[in-house]
């Protein structure tokens, strides 16, 4: 059986030059949110019946932000991050996932469900 991942995420990210946080809402195959710099979270999620959570997310950046990975952009920024997690992916430990812009260690923190 797969897992459940609908809900409510507080997102916690560190990289070489910062850390942030952001909130996503993951429900119905979307996942949407935002972070303390005015970054957007827009993209789709599966769940397999083995338990495996694959996600694929465009984050939109505004103009002026520096990133975790020690970028400071002159404009504004997408960038897809995919990443496939296990069925404890909100377990508080660290996951590590590489940006197009450099490694990020993030922890999900499951607020609520739907």
């Amino acid at each position: 059986m797969g897992i459940i991942v609908e809900g409510f995420y507080a997102v916690y990210y560190t990289g070489i030059a910062g850390f942030g946080h952001a909130v996503l809402v993951i429900n119905d195959g979307i996942v949407t949110g935002a972070d303390a710099t005015g970054g957007v979270y827009d993209g789709t999620y599966k769940v397999s019946a083995s338990g495996s959570f694959s996600i694929e997310v465009v984050l939109t950046v505004p103009a002026g932000t520096t990133l975790v990975t020690g970028q400071t952009l002159p404009d504004a920024l997408r960038q897809t991050i995919i990443a496939d997690l296990n069925a404890s992916f909100a377990n508080g430990q660290p996951v590590p996932l590489q940006t197009q812009l450099g490694p990020v260690n993030v922890i999900f923190k499951k607020l609520r469900g739907m």
